[in-house]
């Protein structure tokens, strides 16, 4: 090893050097920016529905439960954190109906009350904002002549909806739920041969579309 101080120093000089250039400028921290995101802030606590659209219930085994039909109402929804929400709503259907000796129509009103998770949390994407949820209550229908087996029976189901955000106030809203209620037959239905039904009571799957506008009331 060499003990001259003019290499040394020449060999230091050089190592600086090399170091320098081969670290080169430090890259700027480059963010996101806020303006190309595709999320949103959602601002809308506060929002009112009106809905509309169509049941496609089976009628349970004896298809003499309320189906078929078109139906309306009004929804109301509160914000409760940044994912969570919370909805009542009311909605008026007319069903048909084939009971044992004629086939008419009944005014049904189901009225409800549940949550929804906000898939995106509190933003949307693109403008869309996915959720799903659930929600239970009662389902009360008009007399029918022969009618035992639909009540005011306790009603529940799973909901699965896309809401589509703009610029101003007001949202478009496509919703599939499926209400459940439960049909309470008369002894009478179990006799005969064959019999009307097998059960004296049945759950039954009612898939509802629905579609409607958003307004939001408050941000």
């Amino acid at each position: 090893m060499s003990n001259n101080p003019g290499t040394s120093l020449r060999a230091t000089a050089f190592a600086a050097l090399v170091t320098a250039f081969a670290a080169g400028p430090a890259p700027a921290q480059v963010g996101h920016d806020p303006a190309l995101s595709p999320y949103r802030d959602l601002r809308a606590s506060h929002q009112v529905t009106l809905s509309g659209g169509f049941l496609a219930g089976g009628g349970g085994e004896a298809g003499a439960g309320p189906k078929r039909g078109p139906l309306a109402g009004l929804r109301y929804s509160l914000s409760l954190s940044g994912s969570l929400e919370m909805a009542v709503g009311v909605h008026g259907a007319r069903l048909d109906r084939v009971l044992p000796d004629t086939a008419v129509q009944q005014s049904l009103m189901i009225m409800d009350a549940g949550f929804t998770l906000r898939v995106t949390g509190p933003k949307t994407w693109h403008g869309w904002l996915p959720y799903i949820g659930a929600s239970m209550g009662i389902a009360t229908g008009s007399t029918v002549t022969q009618d035992s087996a639909f009540g005011r029976p306790f009603q529940f189901g799973p909901r699965l909806g896309l809401r589509r955000y703009g610029a101003g106030p007001v949202s478009l809203w496509i919703e599939a739920w499926d209400p459940i209620w439960r049909l309470r037959y008369p002894v009478s239905w179990q006799s005969g041969d064959p019999p009307l039904v097998t059960s004296p009571r049945e759950w039954v799957h009612n898939p509802t579309l629905l579609v409607g506008l958003s307004f939001i009331l408050r941000t």
